[in-house]
């Protein structure tokens, strides 16, 4: 089963890393592919050019690896530039028709997830689709987006009451169900969890807080690619 781990990454953090690893081990994963989006249309146009999050992405990848110290990474690990080389906005159903059709039909695919960006899918262009590519894995507890913290489109603010119906009768508490079918499931992960925002890591990293205080929110190689290329400085 091969696991997809998208994001903008500006920068990637440890709860990115341990998002993978958490998910690795849950779901038995034979391969975990880094996605960074090349251009976020849901983003400002001020986020750190494509392929300096590229390269950071390479770098949390090698730190994804390195929590393995006795053994080898039981996941082959890589970074895809699909969406990186791909020109104009970075859609995800269009990452999901390529991917679909490079690994093939019949191959378990996973797309994971934390809860915030669950919590948003719907704003996702074509999200409805998505299950017809993918599996998804959210990291948080089993519960239907909140209604008052979940994003509503402006002109669709049914589309929320639409998500909870849609996807509830898809959720599966059985990480070997995802195995056997490619796509079409989701499964929560209660156990794991994370609160970290690139948002305010970008904020602290301009302030230059020391690399003992960064440490606890980016993994090895990240911030010592962040401190050497200078990539936040004022």
């Amino acid at each position: 089963m091969i696991g997809i781990l998208g994001g903008t990454f500006d920068p990637p953090h440890w709860g990115h890393v341990r998002l993978a690893k958490n998910f690795i081990d849950l779901l038995d994963l034979t391969e975990l592919i880094w996605l960074p989006a090349g251009q976020p249309w849901q983003k400002s146009s001020l986020i750190t050019p494509s392929q300096v999050r590229y390269e950071m992405t390479c770098a949390a990848a090698q730190d994804l690896q390195a929590l393995y110290p006795s053994q080898a990474c039981p996941a082959k690990v890589s970074v895809s530039r699909i969406e990186i080389d791909r020109q104009g906005p970075s859609y995800t159903m269009d990452t999901a028709k390529e991917l679909r059709s490079s690994l093939g039909a019949s191959k378990s695919i996973v797309w994971l997830m934390g809860a915030d960006t669950y919590q948003n899918l719907q704003s996702w262009h074509d999200w409805q689709k998505l299950p017809e590519y993918f599996h998804l894995a959210v990291a948080s507890r089993q519960i239907s987006p909140l209604k008052d913290l979940a994003y509503r489109a402006p002109n669709h603010p049914q589309t929320i009451e639409e998500m909870i119906t849609m996807f509830d009768q898809r959720i599966t508490l059985k990480a070997d169900e995802l195995s056997q079918s490619a796509h079409g499931k989701i499964i929560f992960d209660e156990k794991f969890n994370f609160n970290l925002s690139s948002t305010d890591l970008r904020e602290q990293l301009q302030t230059r807080r020391s690399s003992d205080h960064l440490g606890q929110m980016l993994s090895p190689q990240v911030l010592a690619y962040i401190f050497t290329h200078g990539t936040y400085a004022n």
